[in-house]
């Protein structure tokens, strides 16, 4: 749920409601090619994200958080109502968001063991975000949210935890643009840059 715990949601293991997108425990070394799948898989086998956010004077603030996706692709968070970047949304609710995957940390590998590694694969988004408040709305992203690993001691109980009263509130992000990370090559070198990934078309 805090942003410093964000790394340690991935501990334990939870139901999968059929309502939500959930890890398809695909292969990072089998990437696929088309930006809009490489997209989908990110947000659907991710568990983390880093959200971007800018208060009324256009402060910015960075946030590493759990969450989880629906089948529309809009994002779920969970956060403290009186943290920094969960004031700052309701006062500016534009927000970018990054969600990567990396090769795990280990010792430096041969050229040609690096080569087979899992290449890092990164999606870019733009996106309006809100807080949650209609019944309705909270208890469809309790499911949703519940669909990824998180340790207990994060677990949404029931709504009171993140209504009015509560230490939490859910949060969501309609996603505006995703982008993917493509790497060219300039004078030699690689460089990283982006291309345009579609969320909703499928090849």
């Amino acid at each position: 749920m805090s942003n410093v715990d964000a790394q340690a949601n991935v501990d334990a293991q939870a139901p999968q409601p059929a309502a939500a997108v959930t890890a398809s425990g695909h292969d990072p070394a089998q990437a696929a090619t088309n930006p809009g799948e490489r997209a989908r898989r990110l947000l659907s086998d991710s568990t983390n994200m880093v959200l971007a956010t800018v208060d009324a004077d256009a402060a910015p603030w960075i946030s590493p958080l759990f969450f989880a996706a629906d089948k529309e692709w809009n994002i779920y968070w969970t956060s403290e109502p009186g943290a920094r970047h969960s004031q700052n949304l309701r006062a500016n609710p534009a927000v970018a968001i990054v969600v990567y995957n990396a090769p795990p940390d280990g010792p430096a590998s041969p050229p040609e063991a690096a080569a087979r590694a899992p290449r890092v694969d990164g999606l870019y988004l733009s996106a309006r975000a809100r807080e949650l408040s209609e019944p309705t709305e909270v208890e469809r992203a309790i499911e949703i949210l519940a669909s990824k690993p998180q340790p207990d001691r994060w677990r949404i109980l029931g709504p009171p935890d993140v209504s009015e009263g509560g230490p939490w509130r859910i949060y969501q992000a309609r996603i505006q643009s995703a982008e993917v990370r493509r790497t060219e090559t300039v004078a030699g070198r690689p460089v990283a840059r982006r291309e345009p990934a579609d969320l909703h078309t499928r090849p």
